[in-house]
């Protein structure tokens, strides 16, 4: 018998439980999955194959997925995650999480950067990392009234 998950998405016979991936607690209390898939490939594989990429791990049981505007696939990763939607797995069983990049650090970039990593992802809500500081001159008026 395959192994399914509390809502009903089926796992591949060699999956893991998600249940049963090490998780680290977060200050809020909640759960998120300490082992992720990155979806960084843009170096050497199309869009199209990384975002393909996503829909066989998440039959085997991850529930992390690492992606960014610059990697360029996060509208056809988005796709993936529609199908898994579609085959029963639910978006709060999922962790998403999206980089603001060094271009992007300037005030006027960052709401619209968000916004197109939400609107490509076909998502609601992720969890957004600020990367590393591209110096002052950008990021110095954001940091002053954070």
């Amino acid at each position: 018998m395959a192994l399914q998950t509390q809502s009903g998405f089926p796992l591949a016979g060699d999956g893991v439980n998600p249940a049963e991936v090490p998780q680290r607690t977060l200050y809020t209390g909640v759960k998120m999955p300490a082992i992720g898939l990155g979806t960084f490939g843009s170096d050497h594989a199309s869009a199209a194959l990384i975002a393909g990429a996503v829909l066989e791990p998440a039959s085997v049981g991850y529930r992390h997925f690492d992606c960014a505007s610059v990697y360029g696939n996060e509208a056809e990763i988005g796709a993936s995650f529609q199908t898994l939607f579609k085959n029963g797995l639910r978006r709060d069983e999922i962790w998403v999480t999206s980089k603001l990049w060094n271009n992007k650090h300037a005030p006027q970039d960052v709401v619209e950067s968000c916004r197109k990593s939400l609107k490509d992802l076909g998502l609601d809500y992720l969890i957004w990392i600020l990367t590393w500081s591209t110096g002052p001159s950008r990021t110095t008026p954001l940091l002053k009234r954070m």
